[in-house]
């Protein structure tokens, strides 16, 4: 008993007094802890249920009084100056929230025992659109009995494939991008260090200059094959996963916007494989580089998920982000908002970044405590 209680105890010690084990540890709970946060705040916030939310609609032949309630509660901006033909062109633009109709002898009908019908027309490719509508029909249950309601979801088929594709693509794209240069940037690196062949290929009359390059060039290839290829594979299967009925249609995006798409990508490549060859590089071993990087791919994840379910920012400054810059990119160009400025600043700070780090990585391929650290 006595060996079992040494053994435990010296375990013990080395997990809680090597500070890398203990990141480790302690780690995966406080991103957890940060994903979980984000995405709340995020998905709260798209869905229109801020206290500062202000929902534009228009009612017909509302019954006085019926919604004195309603407002109290949430912000309603009452349009009721507008046509019927105005009011459902606005619902459509997703320039008015909700568009209600009741019957002008609504009261008469309900106090008779009959079940009056009542028209809401909102645009389901507006989270806010449809908040308010599930808002107003559940103040309706609440409020009222015997009565029928007929939904019209004023979107078009093109706000319908924009909303499946934005709330998606962007953030498994960029997901897919990193996953794939992390299946071989350690192998490539750091699996040469554990293995003893690194030395082997620094003692050989080429510039270690050059080595690194090279490795970062070969990596992005593969990494860019990866992704092209997890890329198709998303689109071709995006309207089974849609469903046959849901008004999805790839045919709104044309070559330009492939095209888009790609420099993006090719961008975003070359950092994620610039990040990890730098960590690879300081690794000893694929273990220790897989490691090293999982922060990396989490954070990653949670700057996809904030731009999961919103429109992309506007915020000229927050496109010199590394990550957060090429989700914001993806996300306007497949919402057909695309801001070229934006872009520009996108692919081009993409590409500073990366130049910064090939000039860190020879640095560090000149360093013998680093390439052959113990």
């Amino acid at each position: 008993m006595r060996n079992l209680w040494t053994i435990i105890k010296k375990e013990l010690k080395r997990f809680f007094t090597d500070k890398r084990m203990l990141v480790s540890l302690v780690l995966p709970g406080l991103m957890i802890f940060l994903l979980y946060s984000i995405m709340g705040s995020v998905i709260t916030s798209n869905l229109g249920q801020s206290e500062d939310q202000v929902y534009s609609l228009k009612v017909d032949y509302e019954p006085a009084g019926f919604s004195d309630a309603l407002g109290e509660i949430y912000h309603l901006d009452y349009q009721n100056d507008l046509t019927e033909d105005e009011a459902l062109t606005m619902v459509t633009n997703k320039e008015l929230d909700l568009y209600v109709v009741f019957p002008s002898d609504f009261m008469d009908e309900y106090n008779a025992g009959n079940k009056p019908n009542i028209v809401m027309n909102y645009n389901g490719a507006s989270s806010t659109s449809s908040t308010i509508a599930e808002i107003y029909s559940s103040f309706l249950s609440a409020s009222l009995q015997g009565y029928t309601v007929e939904t019209n979801n004023q979107a078009t088929d093109l706000d319908i494939s924009v909303q499946i594709i934005t709330g998606l693509i962007p953030f498994l794209l960029i997901t897919f991008l990193y996953t794939g240069v992390m299946a071989v940037a350690p192998e490539s690196i750091a699996g040469e260090k554990e293995r003893g062949t690194i030395a082997s290929l620094l003692i050989t009359p080429v510039k270690r200059s050059t080595i690194a390059l090279g490795k970062i060039i070969a990596l992005s290839i593969t990494g860019l094959a990866s992704a092209t290829s997890s890329f198709i594979g998303l689109m071709v299967s995006l309207p089974k996963l849609a469903g046959t009925d849901s008004g999805f249609d790839l045919s709104i995006y044309g070559v330009g916007t492939y095209l888009l798409v790609f420099l993006v990508i090719i961008s975003t490549v070359l950092v994620f494989t610039v990040l990890i060859s730098l960590i690879s590089t300081y690794a000893k071993s694929i273990k220790e580089a897989s490691s090293f990087a999982m922060p990396l791919m989490i954070i990653v994840m949670l700057v996809g998920v904030s731009t999961m379910m919103g429109t992309a920012s506007n915020n000229t400054a927050l496109y010199l982000i590394p990550v957060y810059n090429s989700t914001n990119a993806l996300l306007s160009i497949f919402s057909l908002q695309v801001d070229y400025l934006n872009l520009a600043i996108t692919i081009i700070s993409n590409l500073l970044i990366t130049g910064l780090g090939v000039f860190v990585l020879t640095r560090m391929f000149n360093s013998e405590k680093i390439m052959f650290r113990k």
